[in-house]
């Protein structure tokens, strides 16, 4: 099954109708900010000034959690890329110390 240029044509035209999806308060960039560092939704709450039931509320906005998601995908992957390249030196650590007690 082959796509024609019109189904394309028209797909992209459909797409460029779409409304842009709404952007997240500052509030709750604020909580993301806190919530992948660790804060729990009551330390949040307290530390932006808003009920814990309205953290609550952002969980259920789409946008919100795709953010929040996001934003911690992106950590893990620095973290992850920060493991890589110490892997390398740790092995050689290892690596001497080991030879180091197998000579004495």
């Amino acid at each position: 099954m082959s796509i024609t240029e019109e189904e394309i044509s028209k797909t992209f035209a459909q797409m460029a109708e779409r409304s842009t999806p709404p952007k997240l308060t500052p509030e709750q960039l604020n909580a993301i900010d806190l919530l992948i560092f660790g804060k729990t939704d009551k330390e949040v709450a307290e530390s932006i000034g808003v009920g814990r039931n309205t953290i609550s509320k952002w969980y259920k906005n789409a946008f919100f959690i795709a953010e929040l998601n996001a934003r911690r995908e992106g950590l893990w992957k620095d973290a992850k890329l920060r493991l890589k390249s110490l892997a390398y030196e740790a092995v050689d650590v290892l690596s001497n110390g080991y030879i180091a007690q197998t000579r004495k």
